[in-house]
């Protein structure tokens, strides 16, 4: 499993890792009954400390997101509900804050920003 933590961020390395794995299971890319990397793999793949990844995967199992299961691993829960409109626009403000200012910095127009969107949205859906 990818993730992409960045230490300058303003965001602790465990909300990163959180935020992303929600957003992979609330998106689709991790489904009901995959198996999730072992502690000890994902800490390796991301060079952090394996009792920060402990911990992400503490809180999934907290909210009923993961569940470990003795001796096989942990996996994404089944039956999962998706994520309410109001929850994933949380997740997904961090990244249209960095958009929209990004569009700002190089000058983009609201109008072409919004086409830009639809258009990729579109793309995506299909």
């Amino acid at each position: 499993m990818l993730l992409h933590l960045n230490p300058q961020s303003g965001l602790p390395l465990y909300r990163q890792m959180l935020r992303q794995i929600q957003e992979r299971i609330a998106g689709g890319q991790l489904k009901a009954g995959e198996q999730l990397p072992s502690v000890r793999e994902l800490s390796a793949s991301l060079g952090v400390n394996p009792l920060t990844v402990a911990k992400v995967y503490q809180l999934l199992e907290r909210d009923g997101t993961v569940e470990t299961r003795r001796g096989q691993g942990t996996f994404v829960a089944a039956g999962k509900k998706p994520l309410a409109p109001a929850a994933q626009g949380r997740l997904l403000q961090p990244a249209v804050d960095q958009v929209v200012g990004e569009a700002l910095h190089l000058g983009l127009p609201l109008s072409e920003l919004q086409r830009l969107i639809e258009k990729t949205y579109a793309d995506k859906s299909r």
